[in-house]
């Protein structure tokens, strides 16, 4: 990047925190790729959203070439925001939703004097192609490994000119809201190799599990977490496996929480109990798996699951927990008073 450009995005960097200086105060600081396209338009860099938002939503309107495009972020308290429209009113909207764990990490596409067609890449896939079949180059926008896109980077007008992604490394930390004390952990894996790799992650503070939901046969096709915040609502967590079994769902009792999972597993999780501080529900699944197994949240006095972390595709193929420092009564007194005082 050359000495220009980069005191531009400095410049576009100081900008937008003196007019979104709260969202940005507690934002980690961005990285900003090289902006590919075409050199008209105006110069737009995305401010940092606050501090525990994630993308959720990328709006593309399109025609011959792409006309525009807009990112949607859920805050950590739930609300969703919706971030600048960057290009011309024309074009047809194009919509691309984000599971609970997924995140972007590139853009590739076509471009000239625009950005003739655009499509984006996940942790998880690439989108469809949005915008039309011209363009003098194919061009490529990645962010290094352990990184997910916070926003966007270009020129636009009538059309989008050019464009770039700005990042942050990808957060680690799970589950802000189960505690205050060590960095969350996680319990061994257990299960087969396939699949693609999930985290439950980014439930706002105060989150609590009410619910499990499980679809299964021959093997445990997919499994999800259901949390009730601290004003009453539900949150569903993304739900991780195949479309295909029965539904049943396991719901939690006031002070009930999670502390293990066993059962038999091989290629896939063949069949799963779960394990509470009062119970032990019923076997989910079939009969197969060709070894048994138990993971469990250590110290289970003072820690609590906090969300499943595994690999999942057709079917679940292996599954382990997260865990976090239980709460005690003033810690949820004080978040229940944080959430009535929004």
């Amino acid at each position: 990047m050359n000495r220009k450009k980069r005191l531009l995005i400095a410049g576009l960097i100081a900008i937008a925190a003196a007019i979104y200086g709260g969202g940005l105060a507690t934002a980690q600081q961005a990285t900003v790729t090289d902006v590919v396209g075409g050199p008209g338009g105006r110069e737009f860099l995305d401010p940092q959203p606050e501090q525990g938002a994630r993308v959720i939503e990328v709006q593309v309107h399109s025609g011959e070439f792409v006309d525009s495009v807009q990112l949607v972020y859920m805050l950590g308290d739930g609300r969703t925001v919706m971030g600048p429209l960057h290009g011309g009113p024309g074009g047809q909207l194009g919509v691309f939703h984000l599971d609970a764990d997924e995140y972007l990490t590139g853009a590739s596409g076509r471009a000239g004097d625009y950005i003739d067609s655009i499509e984006f890449q996940t942790n998880k896939k690439t989108t469809p192609t949005f915008g039309g079949n011209g363009g003098r180059r194919d061009f490529h926008v990645d962010l290094p490994p352990n990184a997910q896109a916070t926003g966007f980077a270009g020129r636009s007008g009538e059309y989008l000119d050019a464009i770039g992604l700005t990042f942050t490394p990808l957060r680690r930390r799970l589950f802000s809201g189960f505690g205050s004390g060590p960095q969350p952990g996680q319990t061994a894996l257990a299960g087969g190799s396939g699949g693609t790799e999930f985290v439950d992650a980014d439930v706002p503070a105060g989150g609590r599990i009410v619910e499990v939901r499980i679809h299964s046969g021959e093997y445990v096709d997919s499994i999800q977490m259901i949390y009730s915040m601290p004003d009453g609502r539900p949150l569903e967590a993304a739900r991780h496996g195949g479309e295909g079994g029965r539904s049943v769902s396991f719901r939690l009792d006031q002070g009930e929480y999670i502390v293990g999972l066993s059962g038999r597993c091989g290629t896939y999780v063949d069949s799963l109990r779960i394990h509470t501080n009062k119970r032990t529900s019923e076997l989910f699944g079939g009969r197969g798996g060709d070894r048994e197994f138990r993971v469990d949240v250590p110290d289970p006095d003072h820690n609590q699951a906090t969300g499943f972390f595994g690999r999942s595709g057709e079917y679940l193929d292996s599954i382990g927990l997260s865990y976090a420092k239980r709460w005690s009564p003033r810690d949820r007194d004080r978040d229940r008073d944080h959430w009535h005082d929004r």
